[in-house]
Formats: structure tokens, sequence, C-alpha cells
């Protein structure tokens, strides 16, 4: 599920490319990005198109969904039909009540993309400190919501020593908290280059010296699975 916006100015964002799902398949992607009006849905449009589906799990990403004044409602609605919701975010907006909600409303699972650890690079890459967002890290923790962890390994920028830092950081809040390095993909606003293999295999192994379940994905990574558009709809196969 797709939320518009976000509070972070991400120069290699990947939704420059597309804001379309990179997983959905390449003919689908083409027939959305020929839409020259694709409206907002609300909560009672999501349940009416969704309800029916038998849906069992939802990811909600975006943009940044937690600066969406919806999103309690649509996890509350999700919950109610019995769909396990996974929330991804940079984390910046939670506060303690706001992850107390997320909690109380059943959020299944919540994966937190941590951009660098070194703040002066965080700013120079998303425009934002990165202080709230490890603050909220660890109030996360002890949450009791399952979490996991992301970053984006990018040549000559984000690179297997920041990787280190920041698995040295999730390790110092728990070190079973599951991982995951992503390697960069291309944005033409951007200079860096896409990671190869061997980088980001790098990347996993100085993460692992710090935590016990490290993972990646990146351009030759096999998905499992198949992502289907719900809305708007389009023409595809299933």
């Amino acid at each position: 599920m797709f939320f518009r916006g976000c509070n972070f100015r991400c120069v290699g964002c990947i939704l420059k490319l597309s804001p379309w799902d990179c997983h959905l398949t390449s003919d689908v992607q083409h027939q959305l990005q020929r839409l020259t009006r694709v409206e907002t849905l609300s909560v009672n449009e999501i349940q009416r198109i969704i309800e029916p589906l038998g849906i069992e799990r939802a990811v909600l990403g975006g943009g940044e969904p937690t600066i969406d004044p919806e999103l309690m409602d649509i996890i509350r609605l999700l919950d109610s039909l019995n769909v396990a919701t996974v929330l991804l975010t940079n984390g910046y907006a939670l506060n303690e009540d706001r992850i107390e909600d997320l909690k109380d409303f059943k959020l299944d699972k919540i994966c937190v993309s941590i951009r660098a650890l070194r703040d002066a690079l965080h700013i120079h890459y998303t425009g934002k400190s990165n202080k709230r967002v490890l603050r909220n890290f660890k109030l996360l923790s002890n949450s009791g919501i399952l979490m996991r962890a992301e970053s984006v390994l990018i040549p000559q920028l984000i690179e297997q020593d920041e990787i280190k830092r920041i698995a040295s950081f999730v390790a110092s809040v728990d070190s079973s908290i599951p991982y995951r390095i992503d390697g960069y993909i291309p944005v033409k606003e951007a200079s860096w280059r896409r990671p190869f293999r061997e980088e980001i295999l790098e990347a996993v192994e100085e993460a692992k010296k710090h935590l016990e379940n490290v993972s990646y994905i990146y351009s030759g990574t096999e998905l499992k699975g198949n992502a289907l558009n719900i809305y708007p709809p389009v023409e595809q196969e299933t």
C-alpha cells in the first residue's frame, strides 16, 4: 500500500525512477506510468477494495506512511480484516505516543530504514538529522512490535564501513533484530553507481560480525512470490 509524500529528501530515492512498486512486472509498470490521474483512496474505499480479496498480509510503504494522518485508521481497518500488517518507515516522525498507538492498533511488524549512522552523512543524504531515528529505533525495541532494519549500500557514499557502523548500532539495541542490506539502484539525479555483488557480500560479512540475522538484495536477486497491482486497475497477468 503506497502512501504519498515524505519527510526526507533522499538524493538517491528510488521513487525518482517510478512511484510504482519495483516488484511489479514491467508491463504493469508501463501501464501505470501511462495513467494521467490517480486518486488517493479514503479508508472506506480501501476497505471496499480489499475486503473481498481475502488478503493475508499488507505492506505499508511509500513515500513515508507515518506522515499520513489516516495511518492509524488504516492499520486498525487491516487488523479488523485479519490482515497482517508490516510498516516500512524511516522512523523520523514516531514518538512514544505513536509507538504505543501502533502497538494498541496491533501492527504486526515494523521495518526501520537507517540511511546512515554518522549524522553529517545522514543530513547530507536525507536533509534531516538521524538523532530522532535512532532514538525511536530504541523505543520501538521496547514496544513488543516485531522489528527489522534495513540500509542501502551506495558505492562512494554509504559503503561497507558505514554499514558496519549501522549494524553495530542495531546490535547495541538487540543483536537478534534482522537486518537487510539493499543494493542501490541508480537514479539520474545522482552520480553513484550500482554496487557489485561482491561489495554487497563484503558489507554482509561486516554486519554479521555484530548481528545474528543479516540478508541482502540486489539487482540480480531472484524474488520469491509475485506482486499484484490492485489499484488503480490495469490489465495484468495473474
